[in-house]
Parts: C-alpha cells; structure tokens; sequence
C-alpha cells in the first residue's frame, strides 16, 4: 500500500547564468527553460529499512535521493524507513532535469506520508539544496516547482528564487534529438566553462522578458550554446543542416543532443527531420508540464 505519491516534471534549460552564494537557499542560477510533460513520478511504501528503486531496479549509491531523505528528516525526525520507487520516462544524465524531478517528487510525496508539515516552496527547497550538495543542478528544481515556459530571474531554491511565466501556445511540443549523456557535475566544476556560462547567459535574460516569445527563446539558446563554447563539432553541423531547413535547434544542458519547439503540425514533421538527418541518435518528443511538481492521489 503506498503511503504518498507524487510526480516532477523533467525541465530542458535553454541558457543559464550560475550565481554563488554561501546560503544554499540563495545559491543556483537564472536562465530560461521549459518543463516536460513527462518526469518522474515517486512513490513511497513503508519498509523496514532505506531503499531506492529507479524503473524497477535498486539504486546502491542515489545520492540525490539520499541527501533528500536526510535533509527531510533533520527537520522532520521520525519519516521512515522507506521504500522509494521512482518512475522515470526520461533518458537519465541527458539534459532532462531527471535528478531534480526525482529530487522534488521525493520531497513532496514525503511531506505528504509526513501530513504536511512544511508548505510546498519550504519542501521543494530541500529538493533545490540536496541538488547543490550533489552537484547535479543548480536551478532546475526552481523551474520544476513552477513548471510551463519560464525564466529564472532571480536564482536560489524556490521561495527564495523567483520565476516569470512566459505564454505559450497551446500544443507546443518539444523534440529531441540525443546521442547520449553529459557529466554535468564535471562540467559545472570546470572554472572555464562556469565563467563561460555566466558571461554568455546573464545578458540574455532580459532579452527574452523584452521579447517573450518561443522563437526568441530558442534564438538565444542556439547563441548562448555556440558562444559559451559548449556544442561539439558533431551538433555544431547537425545544428546548421537543420537550420537550413528552417528549424532552430539549442543544445541540451547538459546532453550530447538538440532539441526544438514546435506546434502539433509540425511535430511528426520534425521528428521526422531530426531522425534523417541523425539516424543514430534517439529522437522523442514531449508536450509541455503547466503545473509544476505536485502531489498525487494513491490508488
């Protein structure tokens, strides 16, 4: 019988700029990004000891998970022991948000089972703080609190950062195009590529608040990627073939692969672009998540 269930989308960052900060609840960055319909739905069951399953298999190490189950119970002491089941539908390590979905999904479902003892921005932010302990993200659990098309103007954890919702159209779709995974925290310990990051990322955020529209939003993407350095020979040509075509294709941060928005009659279309002219890369789609991580009725 479960005790609490909750789901995260995943999140896709089109450009970010890092902010340090001492304070955790302060630490993380600004930029702008999307969320996915599909993430990470966390179920928790009682157990007589600690475990964590992803899609069916235990996990030895998942830090990210562990680190919110310590950070839950220093405030909330007796949560547990529990059998975590995280349900993922996203490529892992790929640019998807994946560890922060599972973060935030495990820090809601476990207020939940705990009757709620802290409000929804007071949990997300352990999710927020265990990603920093890790070193996997820095403001994608913000964007996945909020969930839709945003822009993180202000960065820390959420309650602390703040978010603008951009419109946007309803059936827009993302798709993608991914050769395989990125060792984010490899990439964000680098100085070089941190300084690139900032340098290139802070000047395009209100750029797109001036200009909030889904085709500025990917036009500065596809900048940011290119002037920070960050897109291989490899995307950098495929970049270009698609954009011969009429398509505007940012790098994942952080994934080896692309990605686009389209509306729905263009979508299969895309696809089919994306898939020709990479036939060995693994190309899907995802419609846009509106609301952010939340809680679900257990069945």
């Amino acid at each position: 019988m479960e005790s609490a269930r909750a789901f995260s989308p995943g999140h896709v960052t089109g450009f970010f700029s890092i902010h340090p900060h001492d304070d955790p609840l302060h630490h993380g960055s600004t930029g702008a990004g999307f969320s996915l319909a599909e993430g990470t739905l966390t179920s928790l069951r009682p157990s007589t000891e600690d475990s964590i399953l992803m899609n069916g298999t235990p996990l030895a190490g998942a830090p990210v998970s562990r680190a919110v189950l310590r950070l839950f119970r220093q405030i909330v002491p007796n949560s547990g022991p529990w059998s975590v089941l995280h349900q993922c539908s996203l490529p892992i390590g790929c640019g998807f948000g994946t560890s922060g979905a599972g973060a935030l999904s495990l820090v809601l479902a476990l207020n939940e089972a705990a009757g709620s003892p802290l409000d929804h921005l007071e949990a997300a932010s352990l999710a927020h703080r265990a990603e920093l302990e890790i070193g996997t993200g820095l403001g994608t659990v913000l964007g996945e609190t909020f969930g839709g098309f945003e822009v993180r103007t202000k960065a820390g954890a959420p309650g602390t950062g703040t978010v603008v919702n951009l419109p946007y159209p309803e059936g827009l779709k993302a798709v993608f195009l991914l050769f395989g995974p990125l060792a984010t925290p490899r990439l964000l310990g680098n100085p070089e590529v941190r300084h690139a990051i900032s340098r290139e990322g802070e000047s395009l955020r209100q750029q797109l608040l001036d200009k909030p529209e889904v085709t500025e939003f990917l036009r500065l993407s596809f900048a940011f990627g290119r002037q920070a350095g960050l897109v291989s020979s490899r995307l950098a040509v495929l970049q270009d073939q698609l954009a011969e075509q009429g398509w505007i294709a940012p790098m994942l941060m952080f994934g080896d692969g692309l990605f686009t928005l389209v509306d729905s009659p263009n979508f299969d279309r895309v696809l089919d672009v994306f898939q020709r002219l990479a036939p060995d890369a693994r190309v899907f789609g995802s419609a846009l998540d509106r609301q952010g991580g939340r809680t679900l009725v257990c069945h």
